[in-house]
């Protein structure tokens, strides 16, 4: 899809992209909120690596990160970024996959930030993207290419208030939607990983596909099913 296309539908839907020196932005129209960027060095993804917990932490524990172990990690439902950087600054490879083009345009235009930054720069050189839809992308995997781990962190149906939802999903929603797909996007992985595949869920939230996982990891707000490759 071309920029004049995709800022086309973007003006539709009530946004834009704006770039501001080396940031790119998305910004609403009707300037309902700040501008929203992708940002590898402040913010949250810097807490989560300096603060975040290290190997011990239930994300990496979820992956099967261990001594003597980094497994490279193909992360499905890539969205911001945050738990592919999460896992690439404890050392593992992740292939990042988006079918938003937006997102994706975003995502890029913080990798290529980060990179010129001494403190990760060699964080995101282990972390590569790819814009295209999951499903696709793993029906055409050749088997060399198998990754160790697929990483799933589906759109959670959203329930209650509009209020409530914060400001990052409202935007997420808007322009992709539920993932009306991640069923089938599930049963595919459980065909591609070689180890384990791992889908993040709210804690207390019902199975995937009502498929009970042959293990958890869970968190004070999150739990991550694991499942096994058949």
């Amino acid at each position: 899809m071309n920029d004049q296309i995709l800022n086309h539908q973007l003006e539709a839907s009530g946004f834009r992209l704006v770039k501001v020196g080396a940031v790119l932005s998305l910004e609403a129209s009707d300037n309902s909120f700040k501008p929203f960027y992708i940002d590898f060095i402040e913010g949250k993804n810097r807490h989560r690596r300096l603060f975040g917990g290290g190997k011990g932490q239930p994300l990496a524990r979820a992956v099967g990160m261990k001594k003597g172990f980094m497994p490279y990690v193909l992360d499905v439902t890539a969205g911001m970024g945050r738990d592919a950087f999460v896992l690439a600054t404890l050392g593992c490879k992740v292939t990042m996959i988006e079918r938003s083009p937006v997102i994706s345009k975003l995502l890029e235009n913080g990798l290529q930030r980060a990179m010129l930054e001494t403190e990760v720069s060699q964080i995101v050189t282990r972390m590569n993207l790819y814009q295209a839809d999951s499903l696709h992308f793993l029906e055409t995997m050749d088997e060399g290419s198998k990754p160790d781990v697929i990483y799933m962190d589906p759109m959670y149906p959203h329930r209650g208030k509009s209020a409530l939802v914060k400001k990052e999903m409202r935007i997420f929603r808007a322009l992709v939607g539920d993932d009306v797909d991640s069923e089938r996007l599930l049963e595919l992985a459980r065909s591609r990983a070689l180890r384990r595949i791992v889908v993040k869920r709210p804690k207390g939230a019902e199975y995937l596909a009502g498929s009970k996982p042959h293990s958890e990891v869970v968190s004070k707000n999150t739990r991550y099913d694991i499942y096994l490759p058949v």
